[in-house]
């Protein structure tokens, strides 16, 4: 089992971000979710708004119908694509022409809908991060 300090910091994220806590913490266990903060031994656990944001995303994912390792898989490919662009205005999932998916970190949203794949999931990640806000800012998402 895993220790309280990870478990209460892990419940209350799950809380803010929308995610059924039980499975995502099965996924954390059975490696899925690597972009988890705090997995160096000794290291604190605490969940910042790019990995609120990404946990939210995985929880989207689940509702879409991803199973959870998928969910975990894409998730924190957004959280590295929003870690390496914090004014990303969205991010989306596309099809790509031979069945795979991409993520794809799109800047602008203002770019001409013909240029957008239409096969993603898209995510607006400004609309996700006010929806965070409130709960975020009445919790640290940390450990006590």
């Amino acid at each position: 089992m895993t220790p309280a300090r990870f478990d209460l910091a892990i419940a209350e994220a799950c809380r803010i971000a929308q995610v059924p806590y039980e499975e995502f913490v099965a996924t954390v266990m059975a490696g899925g979710y690597p972009c988890l903060p705090g997995v160096v031994p000794g290291s604190p656990r605490r969940f910042d708004e790019t990995d609120l944001v990404a946990l939210y995303i995985y929880g989207r994912l689940l509702a879409f119908g991803f199973g959870a390792l998928r969910a975990g898989e894409y998730a924190c490919r957004a959280h590295a694509g929003l870690s390496a662009e914090p004014r990303a205005q969205s991010i989306s999932i596309a099809l790509t022409s031979d069945g795979g998916k991409r993520v794809v970190i799109e800047q602008d949203l203002q770019r001409p809908a013909a240029a957008m794949p239409p096969e993603r999931i898209h995510f607006d990640i400004a609309a996700i991060r006010r929806q965070l806000q409130p709960s975020a800012a009445r919790s640290t998402a940390e450990p006590a």
